[in-house]
């Protein structure tokens, strides 16, 4: 009996992983050009700033 709890819970892990990351990349690949270009913008600043801290 345990190992088919575990089997089934494994199951639903790996499903709800799966349409996770599909959910992800369906979202990401709706985002207008300017909120790629805002967040590209920010990503920059956020290294520049990780630079600057690191010296």
């Amino acid at each position: 009996m345990p190992t088919t709890v575990w089997l089934l819970l494994l199951t639903v892990g790996v499903i709800a992983l799966g349409l996770a990351m599909a959910w992800g990349m369906n979202r990401n690949r709706q985002r207008t050009p300017l909120e790629r270009q805002v967040t590209e913008a920010a990503t920059r600043q956020e290294y520049r700033a990780e630079d600057k801290d690191a010296s």
